[in-house]
């Protein structure tokens, strides 16, 4: 797509993307029923992680738990594989950077300057620090909690560096994303482990499918990111030395996090483009096997996969779903006009950080509330955790089927 067009592409409207508020929708609609509570249900039913199951049911149960969690360290199964559940905050910042090219399009037509817009994006990625840190440390004091792990944290944290980005050629932000990656990859596999690995390191690369010479250097709480945490945020004297997350999530993860937007908005500004529907789809599956074939060869030579301190395979590799998914929801809802089925994500999608606010913050309120009318035995029997997951789903659709009736919706 040629300057030209993308500056005139800027000055008309654009018809809004539905397969983009149904992602959103599909996406906090995961996260605001938890997942079903399929892993907490299964462990009532006798069917956890460690259970030896031999009934066609419990296979099930155990597979909808599993994708339903976060694995413990690898998050590569089968090659290609992996949770369900590690893909949705991959999701919610590709989603992010999707909206990108639309939302400062849309202002740019109401006569905003540039340097407007960039006030605005720091603004915005300030307030978005601001609300990971409240979301974080809501039941902590604060200096026993600094770790910004947060998904809103995380998004803030990047966001500003994607937006200087926006007006980029594809071609630029594509080799800025490569030297990113690269040289995070570098960094992660020169910073030195201790030796020997304490135990709980040791047994974490235990399952990587990059050579032990490499893996050591992506144990959990002694990587470089992890341990960056330590030594940056104990900068800033406190009552309490900062340790590096237990589960292994690490501050950092902002930088690769980042190159995860970046590619939401190359698929953003794909399709906002004048390309036709079959030009654009295509582009975007291709694009998902690029990820998915450089992230697996990564993941067995250089760079294992690993969620939760975001490795540079990783940030290719849920890429590659991510772009599918997209894909998915846009030859469906796009392209064969699919789309009386969408106006129950729709509904969340348009309001989708009014549901992450709500389900963050209200989701205990809500279920004290239904125990106290309903009874406790509502949610006492082994499928408890999922009707308390759908309840509490039911409750925060109605409240944003309200605002989306009221046109109501949500910004930062």
């Amino acid at each position: 797509m040629s300057e030209q067009s993308e500056q005139e592409s800027d000055r008309q409207p654009a018809e809004r993307l539905l397969s983009l508020d149904a992602f959103r929708g599909l996406v906090m609609c995961t996260l605001a029923v938890n997942g079903f509570a399929f892993a907490s249900t299964a462990k009532r039913l006798g069917y956890g992680p460690d259970a030896d199951v031999d009934t066609y049911a419990g296979s099930i149960w155990q597979f909808l738990a599993f994708h339903n969690t976060h694995p413990e360290w690898n998050s590569q199964f089968y090659v290609v594989g992996c949770s369900f559940w590690d893909l949705i905050q991959p999701a919610f910042m590709f989603m992010v950077g999707v909206a990108m090219p639309y939302s400062y399009a849309s202002r740019r037509r109401r006569g905003h300057s540039t340097s407007k817009l960039a006030y605005h994006a720091l603004i915005r990625a300030l307030v978005l620090v601001a609300l990971g840190v409240f979301l974080q440390t809501r039941n902590n004091w604060f200096d026993t909690n600094r770790l910004l792990t947060n998904v809103l944290a995380q998004i803030g944290l990047g966001y500003f560096f994607v937006f200087l980005l926006l007006g980029s050629r594809a071609k630029v932000q594509i080799a800025i994303a490569v030297g990113v990656l690269v040289a995070y990859t570098i960094w992660l596999g020169v910073y030195p482990p201790p030796d020997p690995l304490p135990l709980k390191s040791a047994e974490s690369i235990q399952s990587l499918s990059v050579p032990e010479h490499v893996a050591k250097h992506y144990a959990i709480v002694t990587n470089a990111p992890a341990q960056m945490d330590v030594v940056i945020l104990n900068l800033v004297p406190h009552e309490n030395t900062i340790q590096p997350h237990a589960a292994g999530y690490a501050t950092l993860n902002f930088v690769p996090s980042a190159i995860t937007m970046l590619i939401g908005v190359l698929a953003g500004t794909l399709l906002r483009s004048s390309r036709d529907q079959a030009d654009k789809l295509r582009r975007l599956i291709v694009a998902g096997v690029i990820c998915m074939l450089t992230a697996v060869i990564a993941g067995y030579t250089v760079c294992p996969i690993i969620k939760k301190i975001w490795t540079p395979a990783w940030t290719l590799f849920s890429g590659a779903y991510v772009l599918w998914l997209i894909a998915g929801l846009y030859w469906v809802i796009e392209i064969k006009k699919w789309r009386a089925w969408t106006f129950p994500l729709v509904v969340v999608g348009t309001n989708s950080l009014a549901i992450y606010l709500m389900s963050m913050l209200s989701k205990r309120w809500i279920s004290d509330r239904l125990e106290n009318y309903f009874g406790s035995e509502l949610f006492a029997g082994p499928y408890g955790p999922t009707i308390q997951a759908v309840s509490v789903l039911a409750i925060l659709w109605l409240v944003c089927l309200y605002l989306y009736r009221s046109k109501i919706f949500f910004r930062v």
